[in-house]
């Protein structure tokens, strides 16, 4: 597809390294999947972002993605478990100040949280809209779980779970009970 529809749900979901590339290695990505879910239940993918960077560099990318996609898409951000995880995702959290932003703890194997999304692809229920992306993403969707590269499938299928979640929208309770 040329050009994304107007409207629907938008979210772009990140699945962060923070390894440069030097030499002959081939570190994980940082990769942000822009994705829309429409009213006719149809998905689109409507941009990738895809890099090896330094953290400072992954979080300038996250910070400056979500300035160029707009207030209108709701930033999501994975958070690791343990301590460091915690903290990352909060930081991160606070540098997207006035964006709509979220960190989810993942749960499960990368080949069941992908399942729903890849049977929704095999369906035809989603689309791609035309890029110089799109050869990437499509090559490491076909190879996966084969492929030395998983992170564009877990950056689309946290996206397309996050579109699929129905959540109510987020209320202050929790901390003013704590306070």
């Amino acid at each position: 597809m040329d050009a994304a529809p107007t409207g629907g749900k938008i979210v772009r979901r990140w699945d962060l390294a923070a390894t440069k590339q030097v030499g002959t290695r081939d570190p994980d990505w940082t990769v942000g999947v822009k994705m829309a879910l429409y009213p006719d239940n149809r998905y689109g993918v409507l941009d990738v972002v895809r890099f090896r960077g330094d953290p400072t560099e992954v979080e300038n990318a996250i910070t400056n993605t979500a300035a160029l996609d707009g207030k209108g898409v709701e930033v999501i951000i994975p958070q690791d478990p343990g301590q460091a995880g915690v903290a990352q995702a909060r930081y991160l959290t606070g540098k997207l100040a006035g964006y709509r932003a979220q960190a989810v703890r993942e749960t499960g194997d990368k080949a069941t949280r992908a399942a729903p999304f890849a049977s929704q692809v095999n369906a035809g229920n989603v689309f791609i809209v035309r890029a110089a992306w799109n050869a990437a993403f499509t090559e490491e969707l076909k190879q996966f779980p084969a492929a030395s590269h998983d992170d564009q499938v877990d950056a689309a299928s946290g996206a397309f779970s996050a579109l699929c979640e129905a959540k109510a929208l987020p209320n202050f309770n929790s901390i003013l009970n704590r306070i």
